[in-house]
């Protein structure tokens, strides 16, 4: 198979690609691409093997959470000897440390890439760490034939930090939406409210604040029931402990839900979804939880403004304040059965007009075809 017919996929995990872009992957293959996936192996490596068309190459070196500049070396190395092996028309890269080195590698190999910021993340909320990846990012992005970003905020960051050109920017409208799996299930007009909150477990997804404004809703004798669906990132620096999440329990905070890969009954059995996160690419589980017609709550901070229009489809409260997000749940809680009702509706429409999966797999397509044609003609 020719060169420019050859796509891959890099990312610090099989699970994201697995649950953020299989049906793009798949999309792909039909269309006479073939894939390669290179990530780290988990248990959803496993999915890839019997696709047809689609190759996994396991990333050993790749430490997610590792600073070490040994260790990150030793990852630029892996993907630069792979890239010289599968001689990839274009490579996607995924997540911060992907984008970094793997861009790199790259450049090296003299393979085109294309590096998608799908959040920003802990790297960019630790002022130290933030000003050392930006002093790698700024040469490595220089080389990609374009940076992908999946909300305004973040594309604009990057431009002003002279990180990237804007002409070597596009704006991706998220990572897809199965509106089908997803489907309306309005406000059922109960008095009583659930609230769900759907992140990994851990500090930045507002998780705090969260427990802080169900504490003041319980406080006020409100009929209302926080939930908490996700898993628990113990690796991460900002984690969150199973203990704490016990405690919060036995005192009738927060009702855990455990993982699980199918958060579709989840979300159909609540009202309303909260993500008071400080700070998101685009966040699937507000996306999904508008396409099934569910009130949004979530912070004023970019990905999460993207999605909530304030009054509209849900509410937008301050970053890091429990009592301004009680605040809105409680305005949330005391709407009348029709305007919580059209507000679900309203954050449907939105997921159709622009954030549905083979919205996004289409601009993939053409950009991919678009891309591969451009440099054909420069050769």
């Amino acid at each position: 198979m020719p060169p420019n017919k050859r796509i891959a996929f890099v990312a610090n995990t099989s699970w994201s690609i697995y649950k953020f872009r299989i049906y793009l992957l798949e999309k792909l293959i039909q269309n006479g691409f073939s894939v390669f996936v290179l990530a780290p192996r988990d248990r959803y490596t496993e999915k890839f093997e019997d696709i047809k068309g689609l190759t996994f190459i396991q990333l050993t070196k790749f430490r997610a959470k590792s600073i070490s500049l040994f260790h990150n070396l030793q990852l630029k190395k892996e993907l630069a000897r792979h890239y010289s092996q599968i001689r990839p028309g274009l490579i996607f890269h995924y997540t911060v440390k992907a984008n970094l080195y793997g861009s790199k590698a790259a450049a090296k190999t003299h393979c085109p890439s294309i590096s998608v910021f799908t959040g920003l993340g802990y790297a960019f909320s630790n002022s130290l760490l933030q000003s050392f990846v930006q002093t790698g990012l700024r040469p490595a992005l220089k080389k990609n034939i374009s940076n992908w970003f999946l909300n305004s905020d973040d594309q604009q960051l990057f431009i002003e930090k002279k990180l990237v050109k804007k002409e070597k920017t596009f704006l991706l409208p998220g990572e897809g939406v199965d509106t089908e799996t997803f489907y309306p299930a309005p406000y059922n007009g109960s008095p009583d409210v659930t609230f769900l909150l759907i992140a990994r477990i851990i500090k930045h997804k507002g998780i705090y604040e969260y427990v802080q404004a169900a504490e003041i809703l319980q406080r006020k004798g409100l009929p209302v029931k926080c939930q908490l669906l996700g898993f628990f990132d113990e690796g991460s620096r900002i984690a969150i402990s199973r203990r704490e999440v016990e405690e919060w329990q036995q005192k009738g905070l927060v009702h855990y839900l455990g993982d699980t890969d199918d958060v579709a009954p989840f979300i159909q059995l609540s009202d309303c979804i909260v993500l008071p996160s400080y700070r998101e690419g685009m966040p699937l589980s507000l996306l999904e939880g508008a396409s099934m017609c569910k009130g949004l709550i979530a912070t004023d901070t970019p990905g999460c403004r993207a999605i909530v229009r304030d009054g509209v489809n849900g509410f937008l409260c301050k970053i890091k304040d429990g009592a301004d997000l009680a605040a809105a749940m409680e305005k949330y809680y005391h709407l009348p059965p029709d305007e919580k009702r059209k507000m679900g509706l309203a954050g449907r429409e939105q997921v159709l007009e622009n954030f549905t999966r083979d919205i996004v797999t289409n601009i993939y397509l053409d950009k991919i075809k678009a891309l591969l044609a451009t440099q054909q003609e420069h050769r």
